[in-house]
């Protein structure tokens, strides 16, 4: 059944919406604030040809580029200037932006990214959304260079020296949602673990940066990922806990949600991703599999999937099985990609949300816009489910491709 009538109806509303969000919004942040919108205005215009997302888009932009100029603003992917950079770099990539228009502003902010990112990895500061290593990816958007390539590596030295070799392979400590003091912590989180770093260090090997070095780290620590998948006769659907102690012993619940953010389909994600650009096949066999188990044994229940968002809610899930799908051809998952599109519509029916859609808080459900959670990140999946042969280039910004 085709859905790209009623996808089409909410790519409307969501666009209606979203043109009030950007007038009030302050915060200029990719994932948390109105720089996500500059992507879904201009994956419309490329989709739609209408000028008045291109006309949105420049409107977006003197705003971002004006909050890089005038607010003192923190250094994050999330909602700081590595995100808004990178929003800016890939843009002109996409050919939205002139090169000559922008690369002027690049360079303070290549030396400044470079600084924060040395300093923050020092510490052991890894998490990719509001830490140390989503600066990383801004470099890895950038026309490679020598300060790009002087950061990266740089990067790679410290990941180097701050892995921890277990018995079954490399890890990297938690740092950011330790949740006691007793022993180390391990993060399995997209988000904010190690897949995050796996997944930075696979696009460096696939950009061909200091590979010889990169490839141990990663086979090392796949392996480790790998080895921290719940034993038989754990009662848990998911095959991977949240967190786990360095003998693999799930800290909290064995259970993790269904979402981009924490659980199984992160971890397929990237190991899909890192098996392609390394031509390991058991790589990604193994990510086929943990998202066929997915659709076997997970629901919204189960899941703790309550809303539509990209972080943790059905769009995030549907674009993951779409992602996998397209490389892969695995039937199964075109068939979870269009389940969870019809649960999108189905958590799309608020009468007073944004195009339908809420949020799920722990305080109850609130409207939000931005690209993480809101009906900005709900809309570019929307848009990639439309078209059959190809995937987008945005969601570079989640760890995704």
């Amino acid at each position: 059944m085709s859905h790209s009538l009623h996808i089409n109806k909410k790519l409307e509303e969501i666009n209606t919406v979203l043109d009030h969000f950007i007038r009030r919004e302050d915060d200029p942040g990719l994932l948390s604030g109105y720089s996500g919108c500059a992507l879904f205005y201009a994956y419309y215009y490329r989709l739609s040809g209408k000028q008045q997302h291109l006309r949105r888009l420049h409107q977006v932009l003197q705003k971002m580029t004006a909050a890089l100029a005038e607010e003192e603003l923190i250094a994050s992917h999330c909602s700081g200037v590595a995100g808004i950079a990178w929003c800016l770099q890939h843009l002109t990539n996409q050919g939205f932006i002139e090169r000559a228009e922008i690369d002027d502003a690049f360079e303070e902010t290549d030396e400044m990214l470079s600084r924060y990112l040395q300093r923050e990895l020092e510490q052991q500061r890894y998490d990719f959304l509001h830490q140390g290593l989503g600066a990383a990816l801004y470099f890895l958007e950038r026309p490679m260079n020598a300060a790009a390539g002087a950061a990266l590596a740089t990067m790679v030295t410290q990941l180097e020296q701050a892995a921890i070799t277990l018995d079954t392979g490399i890890s990297w400590k938690d740092q950011f949602v330790r949740k006691d003091n007793t022993e180390d912590h391990y993060n399995l989180g997209l988000a904010h673990g190690v897949p995050a770093i796996l997944a930075i260090l696979g696009i460096l090997y696939g950009k061909g940066i200091c590979v010889e070095r990169t490839l141990p780290l990663l086979e090392k620590g796949v392996q480790w990922l790998l080895s921290t998948r719940n034993k038989p006769g754990v009662e848990a659907g998911s095959w991977f806990p949240t967190m786990v102690t360095g003998n693999n012993i799930a800290i909290g619940s064995p259970q993790s949600r269904l979402g981009w953010c924490y659980g199984d389909m992160g971890i397929a994600i990237t190991l899909w991703n890192i098996g392609v650009r390394l031509g390991k096949e058991a790589w990604k066999r193994e990510a086929v599999d943990i998202l066929a188990h997915t659709l076997s044994h997970r629901d919204s229940r189960n899941g703790t999937v309550r809303d539509a968002g990209l972080c943790h809610g059905s769009m995030g899930i549907a674009h993951i099985y779409r992602r996998v799908y397209t490389g892969s051809g695995d039937e199964r998952l075109q068939a979870g990609t269009g389940k969870w599109l019809e649960q999108t519509f189905e958590l799309g029916a608020w009468e007073d949300g944004p195009a339908g859609f809420k949020t799920h808080t722990l305080n109850g459900y609130i409207n939000t816009f931005n690209l993480l959670e809101g009906v900005t990140g709900i809309g570019l999946a929307l848009m990639a489910a439309l078209d059959e042969d190809a995937m987008p280039a945005w969601d570079r910004c989640l760890l995704l491709s």
